[in-house]
């Protein structure tokens, strides 16, 4: 399930499984990998809180935390730390309407920038496996079958 804007569960986009066809530019820019962002960047208790607090489960599923506790559910930063670099160098910042706490965190902290997943969506977000349109609001999901 996706959150929609005015925070109800969507569950029509569930099945919504397509890859978008047309045309593509090309460009000179270096894409950014999925990486692991455990031994980079500014990790903060505060963000995995807020974030907790706001979507209460995973987002994609709609999974509630069971009996009260976390327990395979992953914080994710949408925009990943690993690139805190490249989020600063390109004024990201400046998209981010509801700051972190304490300013020392960084915009790339605010709760703006993070979702609770499975540990199951986890992964496949990690590895591209999932991707969320934040335009339309719609999940999306690629399988390449041979």
């Amino acid at each position: 399930m996706c959150a929609a804007p005015d925070g109800l569960w969507d569950t029509s986009i569930i099945s919504n499984y397509s890859l978008r066809t047309g045309s593509t530019a090309l460009t000179e820019e270096a894409p950014l990998l999925r990486t692991s962002s455990k031994l980079s960047g500014t990790r903060t208790g505060s963000f995995h809180e807020a974030v907790r607090h706001r979507d209460g489960g995973c987002v994609l599923t709609g999974r509630p935390i069971f009996l009260g506790r976390w327990v395979a559910m992953q914080i994710a930063h949408i925009f990943h730390l690993a690139y805190e670099g490249h989020w600063n160098h390109y004024n990201y910042h400046n998209l981010i309407t509801i700051p972190p706490d304490r300013e020392s965190d960084g915009t790339i902290n605010s709760v703006q920038n993070g979702i609770v997943l499975s540990s199951e969506m986890f992964e496949h977000f990690n590895n591209y496996l999932v991707a969320i349109n934040p335009y339309v609001w719609k999940v999306k999901s690629w399988s390449f079958r041979g």
